[in-house]
């Protein structure tokens, strides 16, 4: 089985898209009709940046989705595809590769999202990088009885993501440093604790918005962030996207499913190559191309 996959925010760079929207028709007409639904310089934001303004949420969101779209446009027509999953922000555009959104839907509710998310202020997100980070995180988090902080992102067995109240974090770093632990930590550069406790206000006006979209039945089996496991029905799809600001990202399960189905082949669709690596710390029974270095370079 052949899996598409969709990175999230932090995978973004001045200068993607580019060739893709000078060498393609069918590129260019998805990044015009994008500008005109969003009312957003897509193009501009994203092939020229500068940086500053591209790692804007409110700007990052789409640009990293309309340039998945592109590939997927491009990619879609070679390669059939069985299974769909993306990381965060890269879930809606699995939900546009299955079909449960529409490509106007999708667009709209990531600018929305994107629009929430950057308004959110407060908090910290920290990497943690090494042998037992996972282990090692939830340790410290249940010793230190942090309320407001926890493990965001279960990136790989060797990579997690701590977010929370700022000086929560703060105590969480003292405590890793001051125990010798021989893990990296990382500050991330985000304007908020994303996917913590800190996002319940946003993650309820995100569901609010979520009430005025029509969702589709899938075509392709989803793997969704916030279970980790394949949804099968549209109120799946919807509960688990109604708590996805708030929920972690739990990549390594959603791997782990992708195996137990019989995916051996995943495609990432997207700017860079952040999700094969992960996948490679995690599994050695997928191998992992990246769609932008066959289709998207010149």
């Amino acid at each position: 089985m052949r899996a598409f996959a969709f990175p999230g925010q932090g995978s973004q760079y001045v200068g993607m898209g580019k060739d893709l929207y000078d060498n393609n028709e069918k590129a260019r007409r998805i990044y015009d009709l994008a500008e005109d639904i969003s009312g957003i310089p897509i193009k501009e934001i994203s092939f020229y940046g500068p940086e500053e303004r591209l790692m804007q949420t409110q700007y990052t969101q789409p640009a990293i989705f309309v340039y998945s779209a592109s590939l997927l446009e491009i990619i879609g027509n070679t390669l059939s595809f069985d299974v769909v999953f993306g990381h965060s922000l890269g879930e809606f555009s699995a939900l546009y590769a299955a079909g449960v959104l529409s490509f106007e839907d999708a667009l709209r509710l990531v600018v929305k999202r994107g629009e929430i998310m950057g308004k959110s202020k407060g908090g910290k997100m920290l990497a943690v990088i090494g042998n037992g980070a996972y282990e090692i995180s939830e340790k410290a988090i249940g010793t230190l009885n942090l309320k407001m902080t926890v493990i965001a992102n279960i990136n790989s067995p060797k990579q997690v993501v701590v977010s929370g109240d700022s000086n929560e974090v703060k105590a969480f770093e003292n405590h890793i440093k001051s125990n010798g632990y021989r893990i990296r930590l990382i500050p991330l550069k985000v304007s908020t604790a994303f996917h913590s406790p800190l996002m319940d206000k946003a993650a309820y006006e995100f569901s609010k918005v979520l009430e005025d979209v029509k969702l589709m039945q899938p075509k392709v089996p989803i793997i969704m962030n916030s279970t980790g496991k394949v949804a099968n029905t549209v109120d799946e799809i919807y509960e688990a996207l109604r708590v996805q600001l708030r929920s972690p990202v739990r990549f390594v399960d959603m791997i782990n499913t992708a195996v137990d189905m019989g995916v051996y082949e995943v495609w990432e669709v997207g700017p860079k190559k952040v999700l094969c690596g992960l996948i490679a710390q995690i599994t050695d029974k997928i191998k992992c191309f990246s769609a932008e270095d066959k289709y998207a370079k010149s």
